[in-house]
This record gives structure tokens, sequence and C-alpha cells, in this order.
């Protein structure tokens, strides 16, 4: 899936703004963006966020409008939402950007 310059900058730019509010609030961040950590892959999808404080874990994916629905969004949806429901203390969060 490509997505257009304008809708990758937005993509990236809500990836920076809950990378950093998670890092403020104490978690240990890596986000598929520069000047963070590249996050682990789950079940062979990369999340754009994964943040952990003690046993808590957040996953956060980032969908762009023409991302949304697509066969790959499907796909990594169903493979967090599986590994978050096998770990008690693991969430998964999608948010789509304007």
């Amino acid at each position: 899936m490509v997505r257009g310059k304008g809708s990758q900058s937005k993509h990236d730019a809500e990836i920076q703004k809950i990378a950093k509010e998670l890092q403020f609030k104490g978690f240990d961040v890596k986000a598929d963006i520069s000047g963070f950590s590249k996050p682990e892959t789950i079940r062979g999808y990369l999340p754009d966020v994964i943040a952990q404080k003690g046993k808590q874990k957040k996953v956060v994916e980032i969908e762009t409008p023409d991302s949304v629905s697509s066969s790959r969004d499907v796909k990594q949806q169903q493979a967090f939402r599986q590994a978050a429901k096998q770990d008690p203390n693991t969430t998964f969060r999608r948010k789509v950007t304007d």
C-alpha cells in the first residue's frame, strides 16, 4: 500500500504525537518513524507504535483515509487484536487520521 505524500506526512505526524504522549506518561516507546527505535513485528506486521511500562503494553496502529479497510489494514488489525487478546496486559488501538 502506497500513501500519497500528504497522507504519509499526516500519518507520521500522528505517530509522533502519540509516541510523545506515551513517553510523557512514562512509557518506553518504539515507533516506526525516525528518532525512535523500530518496534518488533507482531505476527509478521510492523505496528506504528509499541509502548511499554512495567507489564502494561500498548500497540497503536495509525491509518489514513486512503489506507482504511485495505487488505493490509484488515490483516494487520486482526493480527494485532489477536496478539492483544492473548496477553491480558496488552491493549491494541487503531486510529484513523483526518
